[in-house]
């Protein structure tokens, strides 16, 4: 399950698409779907390099901002989202009735929260042995 952070900057998100890919240099466009059934589009760069592309993608995905070319959009409430992948030659479309279904995944939408890490001071005595 992919997991994005509202308000932020989701880098390096995987996804596993050039397999059921038929175009050569495709644009993806990414179909997230709430549990209310409300859609969401937005197509997203592959920053994966051409050897890294043999075996997976990777995305970036910037939520709380609506340039949705840029893969940035604005998601409703957190929670869960079937995630919707489809190919095209189109850099511009949104509309996934004019794209080929590639896979579907799911996500999971949480707050935008700071960690709270508490840092352990470990405190180590050695004793030098006289034999």
């Amino acid at each position: 399950m992919i997991v994005l952070q509202k308000a932020a900057t989701n880098e390096d998100i995987v996804f596993t698409l050039k397999e059921n890919s038929t175009l050569t240099n495709p644009y993806y466009l990414f179909e997230f779907v709430s549990e209310g059934n409300k859609s969401y589009t937005c197509i997203s760069a592959d920053l994966a390099t051409e050897a890294q592309k043999a075996r997976f993608n990777k995305f970036t995905f910037i939520e709380g901002v609506d340039d949705r070319t840029n893969g940035s959009l604005i998601l409703g409430n957190t929670g869960v989202y079937r995630v919707n992948v489809y190919e095209q030659v189109s850099s511009t479309n949104l509309d996934v009735d004019n794209a080929s279904f590639v896979e579907y995944t799911m996500m999971r939408l949480i707050d935008a929260e700071s960690s709270n890490y508490v840092a352990h001071e470990i405190v180590t005595e050695y004793i030098d042995h006289v034999i």
